[in-house]
């Protein structure tokens, strides 16, 4: 077994970027469902899903981040072992 193989589950993707990805659909749901009720009419109160979609763009930013991140560690991962 290679020591690549090794390092990873054997669905063949990092922990990090499994949860990132559930993040970033996470957000994105959320954000959807901040937008139609913002968007209903005679919703008096939009400050709830005005701070949800705030929590909700924070949510994605973050999870783009550990993507890239994951991303930078493989890449020095197969430089190191290459």
């Amino acid at each position: 077994m290679s020591p690549i193989s090794s390092a990873f589950p054997s669905s063949g993707l990092p922990a990090a970027f499994t949860s990132a990805s559930a993040g970033l659909a996470t957000g994105s749901r959320q954000l959807t469902e901040d937008a139609l009720q913002i968007a209903a009419p005679g919703n008096d109160n939009l400050t709830a899903p005005l701070l949800d979609s705030n929590q909700s763009l924070q949510l994605t930013q973050a999870s783009a981040e550990v993507i890239g991140t994951s991303n930078q560690m493989l890449g020095t991962l197969l430089d190191v072992t290459a």
